[in-house]
């Protein structure tokens, strides 16, 4: 088995932590299949809240619509966080845009750029995807059991470093900055933004993760294309709802709401 990176050695992440919560339980790997898998499964068993998966490697990474990846040793950061929010499952969707806004949030203050959010679960940088967010939930009856955030961030990818059939819409930290970035101070700011929000929400922050989100949301004010199973239709994005569903008004100028779970959003240009 390959060793870890020196970067993202766990001793060197836990000393200078500075959160609460997030990441005190952390479990480091060079190679898994996928973060959040594991961080499920390790949430049935009654993992505490807070804990963190981190890998250098993902063989079997997932995506939103059951899509799956791979990535290179020594480049991104691929991690997963299990919560266990006092909520109702109505309310769970919106942690996507938590998270999101702490993405973006580690981001700039790391590497120095100005990330977007596109709905409901990419960052861009210049319009290029930089990082990817995708949460799960498991219930039990009426409540939320546990909640999975996996993030994926490309920190020091070169262009040859992606796959040929994503070189021109994808990016990294290090192409956007000029420079290379440590994972460690990514790892480290992405896990304090994510408890500063997590808290927020906790205690009934959805209206400053919302309007946090809707400044940083390149989706907003853009022509999108909607791709449901069996169904297409254009629109523009428009605001968002109180649970993070996007707002869309058709051709009619009717006033639609979109939620993640149900379609696939390909944007235009913003009219």
């Amino acid at each position: 088995m390959a060793s870890i990176p020196e970067d993202i050695l766990p001793e060197r992440i836990r000393a200078r932590l500075t959160t609460r919560m997030i990441g005190c339980a952390l479990t480091v790997v060079s190679e898994i299949g996928s973060t959040n898998e594991a961080a499920m499964a390790a949430g049935h068993a009654g993992a505490p809240e807070g804990l963190c998966l981190l890998a250098d490697r993902q063989t079997s990474g997932r995506g939103r619509l059951n899509r799956t990846w791979s990535s290179l040793p020594g480049l991104g950061v691929y991690t997963s966080i299990l919560l266990r929010p006092a909520v109702p499952p109505d309310r769970a969707p919106i942690l996507t845009l938590m998270a999101g806004c702490a993405v973006v949030e580690a981001i700039r203050t790391v590497a120095a750029v100005q990330p977007q959010l596109k709905w409901p679960n990419d960052v861009l940088l210049e319009g290029k995807k930089v990082a990817g967010i995708l949460t799960e939930m498991a219930t039990l009856g009426s409540r939320v059991s546990h909640v999975v955030v996996g993030i994926g961030i490309n920190v020091n990818h070169r262009a040859t470093d992606f796959p040929p059939e994503v070189r021109a819409t994808a990016t990294s930290l290090a192409l956007a900055g000029g420079r290379p970035v440590d994972r460690g101070e990514v790892i480290l700011a992405l896990y304090g933004a994510l408890e500063r929000w997590y808290r927020l929400h906790g205690s009934d922050g959805a209206a400053m993760i919302l309007e946090s989100a809707r400044r940083a949301m390149a989706t907003l004010g853009r022509d999108v294309v909607v791709q449901s199973p069996g169904a297409a239709w254009q629109g523009k994005a428009v605001d968002l709802d109180q649970d993070g569903a996007l707002l869309v008004r058709d051709a009619t100028g009717t006033v639609q709401r979109v939620i993640a779970d149900d379609v696939s959003i390909r944007e235009g240009t913003r009219s």
